[in-house]
């Protein structure tokens, strides 16, 4: 059972738990992201998630942080989307409070310093550089610049170089101040918690200031003349995504979409695996995947793809997803479903799965659902339903393209969308 409580503050809490591990799993997520960033300020969420871990008024250094983490013997981390940033430690159950302690100290307590701002900003500044350096990672970047062109949406999550290395401690802060208040912040934990985790949770979180944000940037359904941006790169792999929007985080239709992506690239018997990799040798790897966002999503096929080969490839792919309206069969709809309930049941194995499915879920506006909820939703989507939202997003006028590898002709590349 999934239980929800909200402070006085207006912090929300979400616990589920389970007694069939000795692990407790507390994810502080917040709803910021590089959605919310003006060019002048672009990449302050992951740069002050990096921050986070840097010092706070109790614990003053970095190497305070990760010793008292570490002597727990927990898995900690934090991460920066588009839409969200969050901080989490999983950790033997005894440890619960310890785990609220030092996560509410380093996300709203951190200090901020500039000296440490400097520094810092030259270890982002290398992790720009290595994704830029590693086209697997760059792509999606490429390719979302052109979904969501002219809008906030389409800003990578690291940031500019320019920008990183502006950004003060005073600016840091003002964000923070903006951002990290209660109405945008959810506590959720997962595992063997204490009968009494929503009180213990407010004794660390209760004093987190008032205040929400809603998402910087409203989008449009404009159609953007660029189709295909080529990144030339002499690499021995060619990196490809293909792709259009979907479906938001509360339609519907993303069931049946999560469906569709499985059966056509979300694992080593879907067609795409099937068609280029196993019977043309064509990748290496290959995968489709559907993102639900507060008000938008994602359907993406990604491919590592043999040079001499990738007009090849793309034609394969983008046939593939225009003939899934008409072609899909009732048994590959029941393998899609039988195959997701089984990596949900694996996943719910582990309790900062289930914090993070929960958390991430409900911050973007949807609605945390256990796994029965889950698998009863998937299973009302009939053969009738993929095949319809597969018509509705498989548009060829919507398909966009975006590669690093050894190419400059764009025009050749746009004649293979257009058919």
């Amino acid at each position: 059972m999934i239980a929800k409580h909200t402070l006085q503050n207006g912090l929300r809490i979400i616990g589920q738990k389970s007694k069939g591990t000795l692990a407790a799993s507390v994810l502080v997520v917040i709803k910021t992201g590089s959605r919310n960033e003006t060019p002048k300020i672009h990449g302050i969420s992951h740069f002050l998630e990096h921050m986070c871990f840097k010092g706070t008024v109790r614990r003053k250094t970095a190497p305070d942080i990760a010793r008292e983490t570490d002597s727990m013997g927990a898995k900690y981390n934090a991460f920066t989307s588009k839409e969200f940033t969050g901080y989490y430690i999983q950790a033997d159950k005894k440890f619960f409070d310890k785990s609220l302690d030092i996560l509410s100290d380093m996300t709203f307590y951190s200090v901020l310093a500039q000296k440490e701002i400097e520094k810092e900003s030259g270890t982002i500044i290398e992790e720009i550089n290595m994704y830029e350096d590693t086209p697997m990672y760059n792509i999606s970047d490429i390719f979302e610049e052109i979904l969501f062109e002219n809008q906030q949406m389409a800003q990578s999550v690291i940031g500019e170089k320019d920008v990183i290395k502006s950004i003060t401690s005073d600016v840091m802060k003002q964000y923070r101040d903006k951002y990290y208040t209660a109405g945008n912040v959810i506590v959720s934990c997962a595992g063997n918690l204490p009968d009494d985790y929503t009180n213990r949770i407010e004794k660390y979180f209760g004093d987190v200031p008032e205040g929400a944000d809603d998402y910087a940037g409203k989008r449009t359904n404009k159609i953007y003349n660029q189709r295909v941006r080529l990144s030339k790169k002499d690499t021995e792999q060619a990196h490809v995504y293909m792709g259009l929007e979907s479906y938001d985080v509360n339609s519907p239709d993303r069931f049946a979409t999560d469906l569709l992506a499985t059966i056509i690239g979300g694992n080593m018997s879907s067609r795409l695996f099937m068609e280029v990799r196993e019977k043309r040798g064509l990748a290496y790897y290959i995968k489709a995947v559907d993102e639900s966002n507060h008000d938008t999503g994602m359907f993406t096929v990604r491919a590592g793809l043999n040079v001499a080969k990738t007009e090849e490839a793309v034609k394969i792919i983008r046939n593939e997803l225009l003939r899934a309206g008409s072609s899909i069969k009732e048994e590959e709809v029941k393998r899609a479903k039988d195959y997701i309930f089984g990596t949900m049941a694996l996943s719910e194995e582990n309790s900062i799965n289930v914090a993070d499915q929960n958390g991430l879920e409900e911050i973007i506006g949807g609605k945390a659902l256990t796994l029965e909820e889950r698998i009863k939703l998937y299973n009302k989507v009939a053969l009738d339903d993929v095949l319809r939202v597969a018509n509705d997003i498989f548009k060829p006028e919507k398909l966009k393209l975006a590669i690093i590898g050894p190419y400059e002709n764009e025009q050749k590349f746009a004649k293979i969308l257009e058919g």
